[in-house]
């Protein structure tokens, strides 16, 4: 899928294979993230992960996860997982594409997507909400994931194809 950046630079955002591993590394410590367990990258049912180039580089990374079963008040579904894109190309269009990508798979399965965000990420809100997510609640955890050693809430967003 290509997609135009908002500095009209091409952003080609494709699925991620593991020989993908290295630079979605660099791009984790670029971004001053936790590097995703190698694993991720292979291949699996219920499971997106996507890269962003910009100019032949790899420049972000973003996946989608399955929870087949509810855990507490949150539902079972597909979320979108983490998003990462290099400092140098923040704010140009390329963290939208990749959630693009990922939610045409979404809904390529279902009618409705999820994510949860640390209630300081204000960056990831204002992204989600260019998709009309809408909050569900706040939660201490959800799907094992806790905000900043659990001294932040998660807020639970949720999306329906339109």
């Amino acid at each position: 899928m290509d997609a135009d950046g908002q500095e009209g630079q091409r952003v080609l955002i494709r699925a991620a294979p593991p020989h993908d591993g290295e630079q979605v590394r660099n791009i984790s410590t670029a971004s001053g993230r936790d590097s995703w367990n190698p694993s991720v990258l292979v291949v699996a049912p219920g499971r997106l992960v996507v890269v962003a180039e910009v100019a032949g580089e790899l420049v972000g990374a973003a996946k989608t996860h399955f929870h087949g079963r509810p855990d507490g008040d949150v539902p079972a579904g597909r979320y979108l997982g983490g998003v990462m894109v290099t400092p140098a190309h923040r704010r140009q269009g390329v963290a939208f594409a990749l959630t693009q990508a990922r939610l045409e798979w979404i809904y390529s399965y279902t009618d409705c997507a999820y994510y949860f965000a640390n209630e300081h990420n204000t960056a990831s809100i204002r992204l989600h909400e260019q998709f009309c997510f809408h909050p569900l609640g706040s939660f201490a955890e959800i799907h094992g994931v806790t905000a900043d050693n659990g001294r932040s809430k998660l807020i639970l967003f949720k999306a329906s194809r339109g």
